[in-house]
């Protein structure tokens, strides 16, 4: 027992501690929030611009807006992330920030875009043609957020899918969370702990999402009803 509980502070000590760990750990997970804010700022504006193209009354439009959300959403965020790399963005750190959350960004955009095109249709679906051409005049103020709200577990879900995809910045060599762990626990021969602290994070990450997106509902529902 004695010796279990020894391994124990010695892997906290040598995968949270030694060797300015906890500072490379906090930079990392610096890296890693900036990384999912800029996707999720991307996604949302994005998301919401195409899906305004996907509902539009003219069909060559509206063809244009489903051919860009399948695009987006059809190339895995991985070889997103490599073809910005190489061929569009340099490689320092800040680019590759740039390049992780814009390739995760745009593969959410074209998700939420169809989410909220779907919920619009059915809204759509309900109403006469004068009740359309006035949701169509107010499309940013009123419908958006009525379609968020109908459908905000599955733009949760998304949100935190988007999270989650935040771990491939390390093939980039970005110094994300998970890139940082990982070489700690290569340094130290501890990998599990080193896995399991990252998963860890991840899961309060995660939390935090869950609670915002409580709060989101209700404010949506104060707008929607004022």
């Amino acid at each position: 027992m004695k010796n279990f509980v020894n391994n124990i502070f010695n892997a906290i000590s040598d995968n949270l501690i030694s060797g300015g760990a906890y500072y490379l750990i906090a930079k990392a997970a610096v890296v890693t929030i900036l990384i999912i804010l800029v996707a999720w700022v991307i996604a949302g504006l994005a998301g919401i611009g195409i899906s305004y193209l996907m509902t539009y009354e003219k069909k060559v439009v509206s063809r244009i807006g489903r051919a860009i959300s399948f695009v987006f959403r059809s190339v895995p965020v991985l070889l997103s992330v490599w073809l910005l790399h190489y061929c569009v963005f340099g490689s320092s750190t800040m680019s590759g920030i740039i390049t992780a959350g814009l390739s995760i960004g745009l593969y959410g955009a074209g998700h939420l875009a169809e989410i909220i095109s779907e919920s619009v249709k059915k809204t759509q679906s309900r109403m006469h043609s004068g009740m359309k051409d006035k949701l169509e005049k107010f499309y940013f103020r009123m419908v958006v957020p009525q379609a968020l709200e109908d459908s905000l577990f599955q733009v949760k879900r998304l949100a935190i899918q988007l999270l989650q995809w935040t771990t491939v910045a390390g093939y980039i060599s970005v110094n994300d969370l998970t890139e940082v762990m990982y070489g700690i626990g290569h340094r130290t021969m501890y990998p599990f702990f080193s896995i399991a602290f990252a998963a860890i994070i991840y899961m309060l990450l995660t939390i935090v999402v869950e609670c915002v997106f409580k709060l989101i509902g209700k404010k949506l529902k104060t707008s929607i009803k004022g």
